[in-house]
């Protein structure tokens, strides 16, 4: 009995939860439920969090181009999402955004424009079945031109979109091919004699298929002017041609309108979601930034913290022979912090590092993106390609930068000012790890403590051809 109550409840409880999710997705708006909604629910295996609107846009644009780096991206995640918090949604883009979305979908772009000039360079010649059939006498002028002339054309454009062309430059030889063919088609149909020339301009309406939704599918703004061109010089060819009546001729305008107005709203149906595509990846590729970006970065200082050290002295050091061969490490420690904080409060010694920060930030300009907070009240300073004298003279010009700044540290045995103590380390790549480095400048700031603290240690003093670990002991430490 107590079987059946149990398992009566997991029924009830079964259909509790499909009412739940099956009302859930119910209250989303259409365009932004989700795929594997189940599996978003149960949360037991990884979501893909990509509305299913977007068809089959989700495995070619959501996938950022190789050679981009997400942090050379010159848009911000605010203005991504302002943009996609609009209620009208829109293909046009401002202009940061617009130009990175043609630096991200450049290659993919050139690259359908090519195969898909290529195959149309094939299907295309199958037209002259048409020619043969509906208007015979100008087979021959047919031929000429799609053999060559469009042809040769066709595979012009096709070698231009290898050269990855400016986006611009790159539309309006893509629009001309679709041009091309309509003039073809146009004159033959204006100068042919043949009965059955009236069906032949149906040809017209593949050919606006091609240009705006299948193969070739222009950018919006190119395929609305292509379109209007096509419908205004097909609609004078007819209008002139003597031999079609004029109900026949309204008719065929008719249907050709038709077919321009409804290919034009399938290209920009497509571009708008090809668009909404790239900026829900683009979203998730700046929120990915901004995380990684603070994992690597120290919250009270805004400077480098130990991962982000961890990763760039990986990526010097096996760089191996390749420049700069040589690391110069500055290690800099705030003397008598725990006498400040003790007098003033941590509140005190948080500002005091935070000053300690924009001070390495402004003495080493460029290079501050080496400035690491290593710990606690200590700093480290990676300076590739800088040899052992110059880091010394920062080291120095940093020292005097923050005595001058007269942060009071008061109290017996102190100078009334918060000072520094540095241990300066250099070292080719291939002679010494990097902890093995960062020991060296340990002990020269050790070394600098032991000396009187608020000076560089070695000193601007000895000689610079020494060897780094000469003038280094690591018998300072006993």
């Amino acid at each position: 009995m107590s079987g059946d109550r149990c398992l009566q409840r997991r029924v009830q409880k079964l259909a509790f939860d499909r009412t739940i999710i099956s009302s859930a997705v119910r209250e989303m708006p259409r365009g932004y439920r989700f795929c594997q909604t189940a599996a978003f629910y149960r949360r037991k295996r990884p979501v893909n969090l990509v509305p299913k609107f977007l068809g089959k846009h989700r495995d070619c644009i959501l996938r950022p181009c190789k050679a981009n780096r997400v942090a050379d991206l010159s848009v911000t995640l605010e203005t991504v999402e302002a943009l996609m918090g609009q209620r009208r949604r829109t293909i046009v883009f401002p202009a940061a955004l617009e130009r990175q979305f043609e630096e991200d979908t450049q290659e993919r772009r050139c690259a359908r424009l090519r195969v898909g000039l290529l195959v149309s360079a094939v299907l295309y010649n199958f037209f002259l079945i048409a020619d043969w059939l509906l208007v015979p006498d100008v087979f021959r002028v047919a031929t000429l031109l799609h053999l060559c002339l469009v042809t040769p054309w066709m595979l012009f454009a096709a070698w231009v979109m290898t050269r990855r062309p400016r986006p611009f430059v790159r539309e309006c030889v893509a629009a001309s091919v679709p041009l091309f063919i309509f003039l073809q088609i146009d004159y033959g149909f204006s100068v042919t004699t043949s009965e059955s020339a009236a069906h032949y301009q149906y040809v017209i309406i593949p050919t606006l298929l091609y240009a705006n939704v299948s193969l070739h599918r222009l950018a919006f703004r190119f395929a609305r002017a292509v379109t209007a061109a096509v419908v205004i010089c097909h609609a004078a060819v007819v209008l002139s041609a003597s031999y079609i009546a004029g109900p026949v001729a309204a008719m065929i305008l008719v249907q050709i309108a038709i077919c321009a107005y409804i290919t034009l709203v399938a290209n920009y149906t497509m571009e708008r979601d090809l668009r909404r595509a790239y900026l829900f990846s683009l979203r998730d590729r700046l929120r990915h930034s901004q995380s990684d970006a603070a994992s690597k970065r120290d919250a009270l200082t805004g400077l480098a913290n130990r991962h982000h050290l961890d990763i760039e002295l990986r990526r010097l050091w096996a760089a191996g022979g390749q420049p700069p061969t040589m690391v110069s490490v500055i290690l800099m420690d705030i003397d008598h912090f725990k006498r400040l904080n003790d007098r003033y409060g941590h509140g005190a010694g948080d500002l005091c590092l935070k000053r300690m920060a924009s001070i390495l930030i402004a003495e080493l300009g460029p290079a501050s993106e080496g400035a690491v907070r290593y710990g606690g009240e200590e700093f480290l300073v990676v300076l590739p390609a800088v040899q052992l004298v110059d880091a010394m003279r920062i080291a120095e010009r940093i020292r005097r930068s923050v005595e001058m700044a007269t942060i009071p540290n008061e109290g017996p045995g102190l100078l009334g000012i918060v000072t520094a103590s540095f241990g300066v380390a250099w070292a080719s790549v291939g002679e010494l790890t990097a902890a093995e480095l960062i020991a060296i400048a340990d002990t020269a700031l050790y070394a600098a403590k032991r000396k009187g603290r608020n000076q560089v240690w070695p000193p601007l003093a000895a000689p610079s051809g020494a060897s780094n670990i000469e003038q280094i002991s690591f018998r300072d430490r006993a």
